[in-house]
C-alpha cells in the first residue's frame, strides 16, 4: 500500500515539474489528486485538509512571482510540507524507509516521507485525528520516554496498538521527558494538577483559577454559587445516576415514543431528498441511502444504565471523590479493549442540553435535557416541535454527510464513499455558505470565520430543510391551523429562531468567533435565510436586510 501510494503522488507531481508555467487551476487539480490519495491511504482528514490548505496557499505565492520551473518549486513545497508534519528532515526520512524504497528517492524524497506518515496509520477502524500506532513505533520513534512504565501505570501494558493523536509532536514530547530536569517535571505536573482539580480546593485556589479561565477569558464577573457546583460536579461523576432520576422526574415514555416518531419521519425525508438530488452519482447515493438507514438513534437515555457500586465516594472529602470519579471512568474505558464495539453506547447523559453524532458508531444521541423547550413540547402542534427539535435532529443526522462524515461508511468503517466529482459539486455549496457567514460581525471588526464554522453550518442548512420537509408531510395533504394568528409556516420559523434564543458576554463571544467550530447563536437563526419557504412565511422581499437572492441561497440535500 505505502508504494502504491508513493507512486501515485510521484506521478502527480511530476506532472508539475514539466510545466514551464502554471496556473492555480494546475495547481487545484494536483492537489485535489493528492488529497483523494491520501485520503484514500486512511491519511487523517484534518492532516490530509490542513496540509493541502498550507501547500496551496505558499503555491500561490509561487505563481504569483511568476519563479523559474514554478511545478519543480510547487513539488517541493509538497514533500517540505509532509516532512514538516512528520518533524523529520529529508535524511531521516531516508534512513528511516530503508533500502527497499530507494527508487523513490529518485523524485524529491516524496516517497518516504508519505511512506512514513502512512506506515503509522495501520488499517482497520480509527478516529480522524488519530493515527494508529504500534508499541514497537513509539518505542523506536518517541525515545526519552520509558515506554513500558508509562503503559504498565496506565493498565496498558499488554496493549500493542494505539490511536496516537498528532502523533509528529509525540517525539518531541519524549525527548524533552528524557531531556528536562525531572524537578523540572514535578513543577509542571503538581501545576497542572492544583488547576485541573482547583473546584475541589480551597477558596484561595479557586478564586486564582476563576479570576483568569472566568473574569479574564469570558468576563463572568463571579463565580456561581457552591451548591450549585457542587450539582454540577456529581452530575459529572455520576452521569447515569444523575440522569435516571432526570428522566424519571422529566421525560415521560410517551415524549420519547413521540420524538421516535419524528426521528423516523426526518431519516424518510432524508431518504427522499438524497434520491433528488441531481448532481450525485449513483453509487454515491446509494452509500448515503445505506447509511441514513442504519443510523442507531439514541432517544432521551441508554437502555441500559451504569453501576457504581465499584465507586469509592468519601463524605467531606471532594477532592478524593472527584479523582476517584475519574478513575473509575478511565477504568471503564479501558475495560473495552478488545471487546466488539456496542453502537448503542451513549456518551452524552440524558441530563446534557445537547446533541451528537458518532460516526464510528453510525449512531446519534439526544439527550432528555434538549427535548423539552425551547426544542420541545409534547403539548405543541407540529410545525413547533419540528421548526425546533426537529431542525437538530436534523442537524445530527446530516453530519453523517458533510466533510467529516464522508469519511465513514454505513458501518462506521473509515472508508470515504464519495466520488471526486460529487465532493467538488458539494464544496462549490459550502464555498457559498462559507461566504455567507464570513460577511457576519459578531463585534465590531470581528466577523465569523465561515471556514471554521462550515461543517455546522451545512448540518443547520440541511438539517432544518430536511425537518421542514418532514413537517409537511407529517400534516398529511392537510392545510396547517391558524393558531394565534400564524400559519404553519410561520410557527416552523418562529420556533426555529426561539431555539437559538441566547445571551453572552462580549469576551465569550469573541471567544467563540475566534476558537469555535460552532457559528454564534444569533448567526445560526439566520440560516433561514437559505430556505425558499421563508420568504413567502414573512414576505420578505428584495432590497431588505436579510433577503438571498435565489440564486445565492445554498442548497445542500436537496
Amino acid at each position: 500500500m505505502f508504494t502504491a501510494l508513493s507512486e501515485r503522488l510521484t506521478a502527480t507531481l511530476k506532472r508539475l515539474t514539466g510545466r514551464g508555467v502554471l496556473s492555480e487551476q494546475d495547481v487545484t487539480e494536483a492537489l485535489r489528486d493528492i488529497r483523494r490519495h491520501l485520503l484514500e491511504a486512511d491519511v487523517s482528514f484534518e492532516v490530509t485538509t490542513g496540509f493541502v490548505e498550507r501547500v496551496r496557499e505558499r503555491a500561490v505565492g509561487v505563481i504569483a512571482v511568476k519563479s523559474v520551473s514554478p511545478g519543480q518549486q510547487v513539488a517541493k513545497l509538497v514533500h517540505d510540507e509532509l516532512a514538516r508534519m512528520l518533524g523529520a528532515s529529508d535524511e531521516d526520512l531516508a534512513r528511516k524507509v530503508g533500502a527497499q524504497h530507494a527508487a523513490l528517492l529518485q523524485f524529491a524524497p516524496v516517497g518516504p516521507t508519505v511512506i512514513l506518515l502512512v506506515g503509522l496509520q495501520g488499517s482497520g477502524k480509527t478516529t480522524t485525528a488519530a493515527k494508529l500506532a504500534r508499541r514497537l513505533k513509539l518505542e523506536q520513534k518517541a525515545p526519552g520516554i520509558d515506554w513500558t512504565a508509562l503503559l504498565n501505570a496506565a493498565q496498558l501494558g499488554s496493549v500493542q496498538k494505539f490511536d496516537a493523536y498528532h502523533f509528529a509532536a509525540i517525539p518531541g514530547l519524549a525527548a524533552l521527558v528524557g531531556s528536562e530536569p525531572l524537578q523540572n517535571w514535578k513543577d509542571w505536573l503538581a501545576f497542572h494538577t492544583i488547576n485541573q482539580q482547583a473546584n475541589v480546593l480551597p477558596k484561595p485556589f479557586r478564586d486564582a483559577h476563576f479570576a483568569f479561565f472566568g473574569t479574564a477569558l469570558q468576563g463572568t464577573p463571579q463565580q456561581r454559587p457552591r451548591d450549585m457546583q457542587a450539582l454540577n460536579a456529581t452530575s459529572g461523576a455520576l452521569q447515569d445516576a444523575v440522569g435516571k432520576a432526570y428522566v424519571d422526574k422529566y421525560f415521560p415514555a410517551s415524549s420519547k415514543a413521540q420524538i421516535q416518531t419524528m426521528v423516523g419521519n426526518l431519516k424518510a425525508a432524508f431518504s427522499r431528498r438524497v434520491k433528488a438530488i441531481g448532481w450525485m452519482s449513483p453509487s454515491t447515493k446509494q452509500e448515503a441511502l445505506k447509511k441514513v438507514q442504519n443510523i442507531v438513534v439514541g432517544v432521551g437515555y441508554p437502555d441500559t444504565w451504569r453501576d457504581y457500586s465499584g465507586l469509592q465516594i468519601t463524605a467531606g472529602n471532594a477532592y478524593a471523590n472527584q479523582k476517584n470519579a475519574a478513575l473509575w471512568e478511565y477504568r471503564h474505558q479501558i475495560a473495552k479493549i478488545g471487546k466488539p464495539m456496542d453502537r448503542s453506547e451513549w456518551w452524552m447523559p440524558p441530563q446534557l442540553v445537547n446533541a451528537v453524532n458518532l460516526p464510528v458508531q453510525n449512531a446519534l444521541n439526544f439527550p432528555a435535557a434538549i427535548l423539552v423547550k425551547p426544542f420541545f413540547d409534547p403539548n405543541a402542534d407540529a410545525a413547533f416541535n419540528y421548526g425546533a427539535i426537529g431542525a437538530t435532529i436534523g442537524h445530527e443526522i446530516s453530519h453523517s454527510f458533510d466533510t467529516g462524515g464522508a469519511l465513514f461508511d454505513a458501518s462506521g468503517t473509515m472508508r470515504n464513499w464519495w466520488t471526486p466529482a460529487d465532493f467538488k459539486n458539494f464544496q462549490a455549496q459550502a464555498d457559498m455558505l462559507a461566504k455567507q457567514f464570513d460577511a457576519y460581525e459578531a463585534l465590531p471588526g470581528l466577523h465569523v470565520n465561515g471556514k471554521l464554522t462550515i461543517n455546522e453550518d451545512i448540518a443547520d442548512v440541511a438539517g432544518l430543510g430536511a425537518s421542514y420537509e418532514a413537517y409537511k408531510a407529517s400534516l398529511g395533504g392537510k392545510p396547517a391551523p391558524v393558531i394565534n394568528g400564524f400559519t404553519g409556516d410561520q410557527r416552523f420559523f418562529l420556533a426555529y429562531a426561539q431555539s437559538w434564543a441566547g445571551k453572552m458576554r462580549p469576551e465569550i463571544l469573541r471567544q467563540i468567533v475566534l476558537t469555535n467550530g460552532h457559528a454564534p447563536d444569533q448567526f445560526r437563526a439566520l440560516t433561514v435565510r437559505n430556505l425558499d419557504a421563508w420568504y413567502p412565511a414573512f414576505n420578505v422581499k428584495p432590497g431588505q436586510k436579510l433577503y438571498v437572492a435565489p440564486n445565492q441561497r445554498v442548497k445542500i440535500w436537496g
